[in-house]
């Protein structure tokens, strides 16, 4: 029998709050366990063991600890924010393009549609472009040992719908290499690890701007996130439908700063509000907000600090079927 994303979650929502257990426990039997992900719980692990140093990218592993922007830190601890201090996801694209920043770039709220908000700037430095960004996206989500290098202390495993995969040598750019492909990945977001799907989109279909030379965005990645399950996508399909009530949509810009040099990550995360409630059974969705929020920030300022390099050595290597 097929039940939907939607409806598996507002079940074990309903089976949560008469019976006490876990939303996860209740989740289980309702997981789409996809073909492509390895089911041995034992092969999820932290960190780098063993012949996980044999791969020439094994170099770039660094599990030591980053420093956080100011702003970051700040926002973070002032949070949670007035609602009109955010940005409807209708109004994502239009908002993200615009010069400077936007009242709200360290922080969440929550909307007055209902949905959860986050916004994070992370500093990345100059020599980071937009290109190498859409590169690590097409290259890492085949291979576990490459997912852990972005935030050792959180990833614990990857994998993707192989098949996605069989059509890269003949795809030019990066972009096109990870749109409308599902990343299957398990991951800590604080101290509880989840699985999740990622399914990419092209961003111009909810009208993000990919480049623009004169306000200095450089690339942008966009994707539908589905909690708790491994869930295979039709990113496509979704991101014509935009944001619905049980959906996360991610986004994340390069730019070049307005003022002072270097370059910048501005994320942004959307909560539809029924997953936001059934958040709620678990713990408090601001709970949630600050344990994403500062998931992200780590890893994208850790990204800053070897992708140019790693992209200078792997940048003509294809995610292929391993």
């Amino acid at each position: 029998m097929h039940v939907s994303y939607a409806a598996s979650i507002t079940l074990a929502l309903a089976l949560a709050k008469t019976q006490a257990f876990d939303i996860r426990d209740a989740l289980t039997p309702l997981t789409f366990n996809d073909p492509n992900v390895d089911p041995d719980a034992n092969h999820y692990y932290l960190g780098y063991r063993g012949d996980d140093f044999d791969h020439p990218w094994s170099k770039y592993f660094n599990d030591s600890e980053v420093a956080l922007n100011k702003e970051f830190t700040e926002g973070l601890a002032n949070s949670p924010f007035p609602a009109e201090s955010g940005v409807e996801f209708s109004d994502a694209g239009a908002a993200l393009s615009q010069p400077g920043y936007l009242p709200l770039e360290n922080g969440f709220t929550t909307l007055k549609d209902g949905s959860l908000y986050m916004a994070i700037r992370s500093d990345v430095p100059e020599t980071f472009t937009g290109e190498q960004y859409d590169f690590w996206f097409s290259w890492h989500v085949n291979d576990t040992t490459k997912y852990k290098l972005w935030h050792p202390h959180a990833h614990q495993y990857a994998a993707v719908n192989k098949a996605e995969l069989a059509g890269n040598a003949a795809k030019s750019d990066y972009r096109s290499r990870y749109w409308n492909l599902t990343s299957f990945i398990d991951e800590y977001i604080g101290a509880t690890a989840y699985k999740i799907s990622i399914g990419f989109f092209d961003p111009r279909m909810q009208h993000f701007e990919l480049e623009n030379s004169a306000t200095g965005i450089e690339t942008i990645v966009t994707g539908f996130v589905r909690l708790f399950a491994y869930n295979d996508q039709d990113p496509a399909s979704e991101a014509r439908a935009g944001l619905t009530p049980f959906d996360i949509i991610l986004a994340h810009q390069v730019r070049r700063k307005p003022v002072g040099g270097g370059k910048e990550i501005r994320s942004r995360f959307w909560v539809g509000p029924g997953l936001k409630a059934l958040v709620n059974v678990v713990m408090k969705p601001e709970q949630l907000a600050r344990d994403l929020s500062t998931h992200c920030a780590v890893e994208m300022t850790h990204l800053g600090t070897f992708l140019p390099a790693l992209f200078a050595e792997f940048k003509d290597d294809l995610a292929v079927v391993s």
